[in-house]
């Protein structure tokens, strides 16, 4: 059973009905909705699509809404990409043109006035780079120094250059409350810089109503920076190596991932790692060596969950690609001695819960248990169990539909939903049947459960149980 979970970007090639059933078949636990391309009809229909498919499968399945953030992107192409060899001239201006090999429109004047002749530009996550050659009244000339393909509303960056962007534009607010009115699960945050950005999202979703929770995409110097209090606030990270990679040395990306993955775990926050992890396969049906062993190396850092971008989105190989994400997965798990590690993470916070949470997992390796069961309304206590990282699988039984889902994205966590129990042997017997049903234990098998006494009290889980299945 497979514990790290798989986040896959949906897009042209998966945002029909049939096309997301076959993702969420290969291994999708996560639909991810980049709000930078398309409008918000072609989102609701995609959205729509995924409330139906996760539905009729009964699969659970997040949906996460990705912000557009404080970024700069480009305009339209006349044929919608263009192919940038080293040495081409080529320009970015304020004008209102519609792009060419030439030239593509960047309708951001005050940019200008933030540039000189021989800084660098990078443009799609950083795979492309210029060299500022000229500035004039409307253009930014440059000189192409590494080629490739450059397709419509991409982003560019210039590293280490702090635009005066508001944090929410326009446009991400009607993302926001286009999130909260959906009741979708997750927003992720693009170019979070400081602990303030997401108190101003989480604000911008009470607005609306919502209750989604938030992933902080960390991409930036500042958002390095500043990671201890970002994850503080944030319900989640998400290591964002596209645009990181421009900000920083390439080389120190790993090490920065690392630390991230640790922090997270630490403070009990979700953490995914993104960008470029089967790249290949956007062309190809098979990833490269390593690409197989990029991925594996989060699972073996215990990220909770890996991305999929423009291998699903728009690839050729998108169900493959999800697929063979899950195969490392499970491949490189059974080789990790989960119990023998999972102490280091434990650091007093959220106490009693904590405590709870810790305790169901030590018992659980102290008497060989098949599975923690744990009953959860809003999630927390299979969140905390999850920060410990147990070899036994966690299985999250929930009244709450909202839950089951979100619940998808969870390390190690399988939600299951069911009516809602009102007596503690009542709470037993389903803890026993789904156990039996998941073929997680047999007869005689201990399992381990989490519930709160009085069974009546919410929000109160408060003992673990040693059951045998019966």
């Amino acid at each position: 059973m497979r514990k790290t979970k798989i986040v896959c970007t949906l897009g042209p090639s998966t945002n029909e009905f049939d096309e997301i059933v076959k993702l969420l078949r290969s291994g999708m636990n996560v639909a991810r909705l980049n709000m930078s391309h398309g409008d918000l009809a072609s989102h609701q229909m995609t959205l729509d699509l995924v409330k139906k498919a996760r539905k009729e499968l009964g699969i659970p399945c997040s949906i996460m809404v990705d912000t557009c953030g404080p970024e700069l992107r480009i305009g339209n192409f006349e044929n919608h990409k263009i192919l940038l060899n080293k040495g081409d001239k080529f320009i970015f201006t304020t004008r209102d043109v519609l792009g060419t090999k030439e030239v593509v429109s960047c309708k951001y004047p005050a940019l200008l006035s933030f540039l000189k002749p021989h800084q660098k530009m990078y443009a799609n996550n950083g795979l492309i780079e210029f060299n500022i050659v000229e500035i004039t009244s409307t253009d930014i000339v440059c000189k192409v120094v590494v080629g490739g393909e450059l397709s419509d509303h991409k982003s560019i960056s210039i590293p280490r250059i702090r635009l005066p962007l508001p944090f929410i534009n326009e446009k991400d607010e009607k993302n926001i409350e286009f999130a909260a009115k959906n009741d979708v699960e997750y927003i992720s945050a693009s170019f979070v810089s400081r602990a303030e950005d997401v108190l101003e999202m989480k604000e911008c979703i009470k607005k609306y109503g919502g209750r989604q929770e938030i992933i902080s995409k960390i991409e930036s110097v500042d958002g390095i920076k500043n990671l201890d209090s970002i994850i503080d606030v944030s319900d989640g990270i998400m290591v964002a190596r596209g645009d990181m990679g421009t900000e920083i040395p390439i080389e120190q990306i790993p090490a920065v991932q690392k630390n991230m993955i640790q922090k997270c775990i630490s403070m009990g926050k979700k953490v995914i790692v993104a960008t470029e992890m089967l790249e290949s396969m956007i062309y190809k049906r098979r990833p490269t060596r390593a690409e197989t062993t990029d991925v594996a190396q989060a699972i073996y850092d215990k990220s909770g969950a890996t991305m999929l971008s423009g291998e699903t989105a728009s690839g050729a190989f998108p169900f493959e690609a999800a697929a063979t994400m899950a195969r490392i997965a499970v491949a490189t798990e059974k080789i990790i001695n989960y119990d023998a590690e999972f102490l280091a993470s434990y650091k007093s916070s959220h106490e009693n819960l904590n405590a709870i949470s810790y305790s169901a997992c030590a018992t659980s390796r102290a008497v060989g248990a098949k599975a923690i069961v744990c009953y959860t309304d809003k999630g927390k206590t299979a969140n905390m169990i999850s920060r410990f990282r147990p070899k036994a699988p966690i299985i999250a039984i929930t009244h709450d539909e909202f839950t089951f889902n979100k619940l998808s994205l969870s390390w190690g966590v399988v939600p299951i939903i069911v009516k809602e129990q009102k007596t503690l042997e009542d709470m037993l017997s389903i803890a026993n049947k789904v156990a039996k049903e998941l073929k997680i234990a047999n007869e005689n098998d201990k399992i381990i459960v989490t519930l709160g006494i009085p069974t009546s009290e919410k929000g109160t889980t408060n003992a673990v149980h040693i059951f045998e299945i019966k």
